[in-house]
């Protein structure tokens, strides 16, 4: 907006170029399987191996590899995954409702394990059985006028019962006016006296008027209020007839240096109250009741007791917290939208017992061989749908076509993620007749555009217990492998000719031939050359279109698309002109170049790297008139030298003359 100018000199505007555009990570995988503990069904951040042994469990399940591949993903370089325990289990559960209008929903209770509890799990809610006595706050005296804007009181004692910012009502006439300071017996004031004031009178706290944020409040002088009780995130009704009920924002604790001394607690509330508060004296004393609630859980023995819940997320004891922080054997789930505001003058007081558990079968999630268990695993995949930052996509416990092509669709769907696909166990390398080999499996996972990449053979890796190594799918050290490279590398850097740490040897030797048949059909292979330790010797999608046919340039691809569609979203609904134009035009060149720099795109220089293009012939005016901009950004990637062919002959030597 220009400035608008009247008079001679120097003004200042402000103006900001378009933001720039930083890459986004490409490295966070997601793991599903079966798992001896742990939330069923739920996404789970996970930032270290230990992190999820205590999440998921200190061993594997038998027969199932997550627990191997989140390790394998922690040794080879990953540092941030997301697990899902994928599981035919239910769990018991209750809706805790509220008495007086059953439709309205606290929390579900849910157990911790799936299946059905025993003995029950009941969750009971409790108003406590002594809540603190609490009232408004009342202060009266009489004062003499000690100048145009101060009061004298009978003693500073009488002058302790007021604090700065209190409103206070002087009689004859009728004023309000706010304390200012406080020195001694004198009050100072914000405003100057009237004229007609009475030189002698009685002074009182002021009544608070509706839409008031502050008021005082004192408890019981015989039962003190406990160090933080009343905190922010506390609720509090207010009913003086009329009743309001208001979440505590801040307080602030007074000490008052009265005859009897006692403390004052200065409470502002996040909205203003709904009722005024009389504090004249002539109308009953507001009282103030505490909205929170005790918690038992009990299955079989005594209860365990959450005393002093509290409903607002900002309160030190918010029952959701305090609940699912504990080894009791229930979670909360809490109820959307929140119940904050309605909750608390009904509370749903009474017991609910969680019913409709169903035990785990994990026979039904291991037979590999048969589509049987299946939907546990895409229901599984589905929940990562939400999570915008995975990258990487592993089922290393399901290896049917079913799955692989939901892990296929699932990433062409959001198109910011790809999938790791593992072969299935006791392949050969390749099928015939009835036989199948992996090459068999591979026709079956084709990806148009290149969203997955299948490997092979297992590799081998130290059991969990002592003993022989044990054979286990590699989509978890693979997506490890990619993750270091992106750190080391980048994500243009094809994830091969990479060392496996954590693995002492594969399934099947192959020989170069081998190799060759198996590269060329979109299979990355896992070598061992030399007696050496196991490397990744292969980078190539599974796509159909050869553009996309190797894991770089499909991963930078999602790389440059989710930074630039974060890096522009503050464009949307700018005016869309020449200006809009040249500023998106910068940013999303200045990224580019800076992948260029960092060697993701191919070119001597930039311009022959890439292009940015926005104009009026991608953007005509019937484009605009729809609220449409166009823009369109041609790179050029580092393809992987894949193949280094070296030519080299007899050279007969002879000699070189040069003039000087």
């Amino acid at each position: 907006m220009a400035v608008q100018v009247s008079f001679p000199g120097v003004y200042i505007e402000e103006f900001t170029p378009g933001a720039p555009i930083t890459g986004v990570g490409k490295s966070t995988a997601a793991f599903v399987g079966p798992a001896s503990n742990g939330p069923l069904n739920e996404p789970t951040k996970i930032t270290s191996w230990d992190a999820f042994r205590a999440a998921f469990g200190e061993e594997p399940l038998p027969g199932f590899y997550l627990w191997h591949a989140v390790r394998g993903f922690f040794m080879n370089g990953g540092q941030v995954c997301y697990v899902v325990r994928a599981s035919n289990g239910r769990y018991a559960s209750v809706a805790i409702t509220n008495g007086a209008n059953p439709a309205l929903t606290l929390a579900t209770a849910r157990a911790r394990q799936p299946g059905e509890p025993s003995p029950d799990i009941t969750v009971e809610v409790k108003a406590p059985s002594a809540r603190p006595t609490t009232s408004v706050y009342r202060a009266t005296g009489t004062y003499t006028v000690d100048g145009p804007q101060a009061v004298k009181l009978v003693s500073a004692s009488e002058a302790a019962q007021y604090r700065p910012g209190d409103w206070v009502r002087l009689a004859a006439p009728d004023t309000r006016v706010q304390v200012t300071s406080i020195s001694g017996d004198t009050l100072r004031l914000g405003t100057p006296i009237a004229a007609a004031l009475a030189s002698i009178g009685t002074l009182r706290l002021a009544d608070s008027p509706a839409g008031a944020r502050t008021v005082r409040l004192k408890p019981d002088l015989a039962n003190p209020l406990a160090p933080g009780a009343l905190a922010p995130g506390t609720m509090l009704t207010i009913t003086q007839g009329t009743s309001d009920t208001q979440i505590v924002d801040s307080v602030q604790i007074e000490q008052l240096a009265t005859s009897t001394p006692s403390t004052t607690y200065r409470v502002t509330f996040r909205q203003g109250l709904a009722i005024a508060i009389d504090l004249s004296g002539t109308a009953a004393t507001a009282s103030v009741k505490w909205e929170e609630f005790n918690i038992e859980v009990s299955q079989g023995g005594a209860p365990t007791v959450f005393p002093g819940l509290s409903v607002d997320p900002d309160h030190p004891r918010y029952f959701i917290d305090v609940i699912n922080q504990s080894p009791s054997p229930v979670r909360l789930i809490l109820a959307e939208p929140p119940p904050t505001t309605t909750m608390p003058k009904n509370l749903p007081v009474g017991q609910f017992t969680l019913v409709d558990g169903e035990p785990e079968d994990l026979s039904k999630l291991g037979d590999d061989l048969s589509n049987l268990g299946d939907i546990y695993y895409t229901n599984a995949l589905d929940t990562l749908k939400e999570i915008d930052d995975v990258n990487l996509i592993a089922i290393p416990d399901k290896r049917t076509d079913a799955v692989q092509q939901a892990m296929i669709a699932h990433c062409e769907q959001l198109a910011d993620r790809f999938a790791i696909l593992d072969a299935r166990p006791g392949l050969k390398p390749f099928g015939a007749g009835t036989v199948k080999g992996v090459d068999t499996q591979r026709r079956s996972v084709d990806s148009t555009r290149g969203y997955a990449a299948l490997y092979y053979p297992w590799l081998r890796v130290p059991s969990a217990r002592a003993g022989a190594p044990i054979l286990v799918p590699p989509s978890g050290h693979i997506c490890g492998i990619i993750a270091r490279s992106d750190v080391s590398r980048g994500v243009h850097k094809a994830p091969a000719n990479e060392i496996i740490n954590g693995a002492v040897g594969i399934e099947t030797g192959l020989s170069d031939i081998d190799q060759g048949q198996l590269n060329l059909a979109g299979i990355n292979v896992i070598r061992i050359f030399q007696g050496g330790r196991p490397v990744l010797w292969g980078a190539r999608t599974t796509a159909t279109d050869k553009n996309w046919q190797y894991v770089n340039v499909r991963r930078l691809f999602l790389f440059l698309e989710e930074s630039i569609e974060e890096g522009i979203r503050w464009a949307v609904f700018e005016p869309n002109n020449f200006g809009l134009w040249q500023k998106l035009k910068r940013s999303i060149t200045a990224f580019l170049k800076q992948q260029w720099h960092d060697g993701a795109l191919f070119g001597a220089k930039p311009e022959d790297a890439f292009y940015v293009r926005i104009d009026e012939v991608l953007n005509p005016f019937s484009e605009q008139a729809l609220g449409k901009l166009h823009i369109e950004i041609g790179v050029r990637p580092a393809y992987p030298a894949e193949f280094i062919i070296v030519r080299i002959g007899i050279w007969d030597g002879g000699a070189v003359v040069t003039e000087v």
